[in-house]
């Protein structure tokens, strides 16, 4: 039997759909990587924006960890789609205080040198 929803399209960010089938692979990364930034008092600030950008062109899964006293005022639902608004990036899974963003990485082309 072919399953139809797992080729079912879901809007992201990037402007391009996914299929809920990479959508669950991406889940299932997203629960084996560790938290690699965290979200202190200052909140989503600039400096913590460009770290998730610069750990998003090394890797294409950034996991954001929300400390409790930057909830005092904002959720961890509201943090993941700032960060996702400003680096450009969907947002894959948010649990609890931690959430996921994702964007495609792009790899850089490498032009030979022709030996004439």
């Amino acid at each position: 039997m072919l399953r139809l929803w797992s080729k079912e399209k879901i809007p992201n960010s990037e402007g391009t759909p996914f299929e809920k089938g990479k959508l669950r692979v991406l889940k299932s990364r997203s629960r084996r990587t560790e938290v690699t930034v965290w979200i202190g008092k200052e909140g989503a600030s600039e400096a913590l924006v460009s770290q998730v950008e610069n750990q998003l062109k090394n890797r294409e899964l950034v996991k954001v960890k929300v400390q409790r006293s930057a909830l005092r005022e904002v959720d961890a639902n509201n943090f993941a789609a700032q960060v996702a608004a400003s680096t450009g990036s969907t947002v894959i899974e948010v649990m609890g205080h931690t959430f996921t963003v994702y964007k495609k990485r792009v790899k850089p082309v490498v032009q030979r040198k022709s030996e004439s």
